[in-house]
């Protein structure tokens, strides 16, 4: 038996993904700019500073066109799975071997419709493609005109009714409504989740994070949470293996600028260990506005360039979270934001304030009024848009993994009843004692995360710093006063609420 194998060329998608996204990079601009800065200064050498000059423009002008469709090529090959239209003969011939032509077909119509121009034969093959389906259907049309004139003008022979061509529309559920797991089924796409409160941005992503989980288990993930919301705490719980959180809301600004700067650099380091992550920021507004506030607007959006810049072979990613499309109130940019696949979530309560979100311009279809019966169609009274499709539809309910029902702004199961009763029943003022100002502080940051875990502010064995517990000693200026600190776990010990760890890095609540 030979070692033949017909198909021993094949690769998976992500490694034609990879690819792709090479040659999409490549324009050739640098050897175009070269050769204008030649052609001109041999122009001036040989006295024919015209002709020179002529040839060096159009070279140049061809390196700037090259430059300005680079983040388009990309944009098709990383958001939409177009592979074919930017690859070479040889591999182009493969790729239609394993996939088959009438997918490769859809691909090319596709980048052409986009204003993309393919590679010399991916458009060659194309339109020889065109030229062997089109007598194919001119015959079609033939057939049809003969059996007309067989019968003699004013004679209708019943036995023989006139063939008609009937177009067939098939619906499909599928126009309605919309499967959150084709967002990842294929390959890890870099979002720009929207959505204003009480529109399900929180459910979306966590049932998408649980999702990832199943489909890429080897995948890590990295969250920066900007609300720290005890009720939300389910939507991450065993999904994510870093999270840094504050409330940003309630923070300064300059607060939130140390706390995005450390998070970052955290993930930075988190990724050269892991060989990659998903970076998720949520609450991107809020951050965006404290980081604009603080004069440091660049942190998230030099973030998200390179992110998205690097490529998937570098393994990182980011969802972006925010309650805005507009570029700049989120700390971003257009140039950010353009190399994101957008998502939007519209509730009912919404529709008055999202008619102004047409403006932003990242919706390639926005129409109020097919929203509102996509809304009302919503066992949920929810829309979504997909930038993956272009398309707005009915939301589907999901599982809501938090212990609060937004919609009907109550808690969840007695589980969760139980513990706000018991939230309630230590909170300081119903202590009978009177705390210090920083003793009250943590006591409530511990009671408010309704969880007996261990929370360490330093690194200890096997026991991890918890970055959020780390940076609110550090606001209240305790990290660095071992002294205080001490004073401020005696006053907590004293009330029997906390207990202190053997090696005193550690503390957890009663």
């Amino acid at each position: 038996m030979t070692n033949f194998d017909p198909e021993g060329d094949f690769r998976d998608i992500s490694t034609w993904e990879l690819i792709a996204e090479s040659k999409a990079s490549n324009t050739g601009m640098s050897a175009k700019i070269i050769a204008g800065v030649l052609f001109g200064g041999a122009g001036v050498a040989f006295g024919v500073e015209i002709l020179g000059g002529v040839i060096a423009a159009w070279c140049l002008k061809s390196a700037w066109d090259a430059s300005k469709n680079i983040g388009k090529r990309l944009r098709l090959v990383r958001d939409c799975g177009c592979n074919a239209f930017v690859l070479d003969e040889d591999q182009f011939r493969t790729y239609v071997k394993q996939f088959g032509e009438k997918p490769v077909i859809e691909e090319l119509v596709f980048a052409q419709s986009a204003g993309v121009e393919l590679s010399p034969f991916a458009e060659n093959w194309l339109r020889t493609c065109n030229k062997r389906l089109a007598p194919q259907k001119e015959q079609a049309v033939l057939t049809q005109s003969e059996e007309r004139e067989k019968t003699p003008a004013g004679i209708i022979d019943a036995s023989k009714p006139i063939p008609q061509t009937t177009q067939i529309e098939k619906w499909e559920e599928r126009d309605r409504d919309f499967d959150i797991e084709q967002i990842i089924r294929d390959r890890i796409p870099n979002l720009f989740i929207i959505g204003l409160g009480r529109s399900g941005k929180g459910m979306l992503l966590s049932n998408l994070l649980r999702s990832l989980q199943r489909h890429r288990r080897d995948k890590k993930v990295f969250l920066i949470n900007g609300k720290d919301d005890p009720k939300e705490y389910g939507y991450f719980k065993d999904v994510v293996a870093v999270e840094w959180k504050l409330d940003c809301d309630a923070a300064s600004a300059s607060a939130v600028a140390e706390f995005i700067e450390a998070a970052l650099n955290d993930y930075d380091s988190f990724v050269a260990e892991h060989l990659g992550a998903l970076l998720v920021v949520d609450e991107g507004t809020i951050i965006g506005a404290k980081l604009k506030t603080a004069k440091v607007s660049n942190l998230l959006n030099d973030r998200v360039v390179g992110i998205t810049s690097s490529g998937d072979s570098t393994g990182k990613n980011i969802w972006f979270c925010a309650q805005s499309p507009y570029a700049g109130g989120n700390g971003t940019d257009l140039t950010a934001l353009s190399q994101l696949t957008k998502i939007a979530l519209v509730h009912q309560s919404n529709l008055g304030v999202i008619a102004d979100w047409k403006q932003a311009r990242i919706f390639k279809s926005f129409d109020i009024e097919k929203i509102t019966e996509l809304i009302n169609q919503s066992e949920v009274n929810r829309a979504i848009y997909f930038g993956g499709t272009t398309q707005w539809y009915a939301m589907t309910k999901l599982q809501n993994y938090s212990d609060f029902d937004r919609d009907s702004n109550q808690f969840i199961g007695d589980k969760t009843t139980d513990n706000v009763k018991q939230y309630t029943a230590i909170q300081p003022d119903n202590l009978g004692v009177e705390l210090s100002e920083k003793a009250e502080k943590i006591l409530t940051w511990l009671v408010k995360r309704n969880s007996r875990d261990w929370f360490y502010y330093k690194t200890s064995g096997e026991n991890k710093r918890d970055n959020s517990f780390t940076m609110m000693l550090s606001r209240l200026g305790l990290l660095n006063d071992e002294r205080e600190l001490n004073d401020t776990y005696t006053e907590l010990l004293e009330i029997a609420k906390i207990e202190i760890s053997e090696d005193d890095l550690g503390i957890r609540l009663l």
